[in-house]
């Protein structure tokens, strides 16, 4: 592989890694290439308290065949959640951590050779800063621990990885308010993508494990790739400006119930925000050469400042006769102290009998 490749590479992997830990990617920036707005659809950025937590599941596939290597890599991970710990005056602290699966797939053309490898019982944990004002991505670290049994050696070798990442200036895609049919430009940003000691030895073991079973002359490259690899972290990658669209207003459901969501539309990336959950809820990134990733809000903590509590189970008879009265009582608070009337469904199909 060339070395366009591999930094291309290296840039679609580390797009993926930024969506699997920062469902919010960036939630707020304010830029100056704007269309007037033509209908306000969001509030102001997002304000979150710690203690606010969201949980989302995902799963992607990445690709690449570069002679004489084929590479395939699919996985997923489930009830990651991301939780508010702490915050200052520019910054929210957020924590992360959920589980992890993942099966990978070499092939050699020469010489001939097929490694395939699992990953069990693996954890993902780590954090990110947003910046207060436009959430807008500034470091997040992300680590791996679990085991891996490869063809190569059956016996699952233990393993942790790490990996982190600094924007300067911090990177953030959308503007807020947002506004259907408005388009703008994400900022740009400085990249830089370290990998820890512990990724870099597991990468060590797996060389030697693969030299074993190749030629001395192929050994010799593994052992030139491995330099080459060492030498191109900490990877400084420009992030461009891409042009944005918030393209339509819908109510969508995903895994964590039915949501006002507004659609964006940004280069190799889909992705639905909502006010009422403050974040993202569902994204999807593609890439026609590489690959591709998915993830959805499953549940949250996160309550509108404001919003009343939902009404307790009422409490009177469950049984009763015909012709006869029975009095029933519920409560709910509204912090606000508005005036909110409720209705009864007594039969459950949706509309107010009383």
């Amino acid at each position: 592989m060339n070395m366009a490749g591999k930094t291309m590479a290296a840039v679609v992997c580390t797009l993926m890694l930024v969506s699997i830990i920062s469902p919010v990617i960036g939630s707020a920036v304010q830029i100056d290439e704007r269309t007037p707005r033509r209908q306000s659809v969001s509030g102001d950025t997002p304000q979150w308290n710690v203690g606010d937590s969201w949980t989302f599941d995902g799963e992607g596939a990445f690709e690449m065949e570069e002679s004489p290597l084929f590479l395939n890599l699919t996985g997923g991970f489930s009830g990651v959640q991301f939780i508010v710990t702490d915050e200052d005056a520019d910054t929210y602290y957020v924590d992360f951590e959920g589980d992890l699966e993942a099966a990978l797939v070499v092939t050699v053309d020469n010489p001939p050779m097929d490694i395939s490898a699992t990953l069990r019982k693996t954890t993902l944990s780590g954090y990110v800063y947003f910046n207060k004002s436009d959430m807008g991505i500034r470091e997040f670290y992300l680590n791996i621990t679990g085991s891996i049994t490869a063809s190569i050696e059956p016996i699952p070798l233990p393993f942790s990885m790490s990996i982190r990442m600094t924007f300067t200036p911090p990177y953030a895609v959308l503007v807020f308010p947002l506004t259907v049919g408005s388009e703008w430009r994400t900022s740009s940003s400085e990249m830089v993508v370290e990998l820890g000691e512990d990724l870099i030895s597991l990468i060590e073991q797996i060389v030697e494990m693969v030299k074993k079973l190749v030629p001395s002359d192929v050994a010799e490259i593994l052992d030139t790739l491995l330099e080459t690899l060492k030498d191109m972290f900490p990877l400084e990658i420009s992030v461009g400006s891409e042009l944005a669209e918030c393209v339509e207003r819908e109510n969508l459901t995903v895994k964590a119930g039915t949501y006002e969501s507004y659609h964006i539309s940004i280069y190799m990336v889909e992705l639905d925000f909502s006010p009422a959950a403050e974040n993202i809820i569902r994204l999807f990134l593609t890439d026609e050469y590489y690959g591709h990733f998915g993830m959805e809000l499953t549940s949250s903590t996160y309550r509108q400042p404001g919003v009343p509590e939902k009404p307790e189970t009422p409490s009177g008879k469950m049984r009763g006769r015909l012709r006869k009265n029975y009095e029933y009582e519920t409560s709910a608070t509204d912090p606000d102290g508005d005036r909110i009337q409720y209705g009864w469904d007594w039969d459950g199909d949706g509309t107010v009998d009383e």
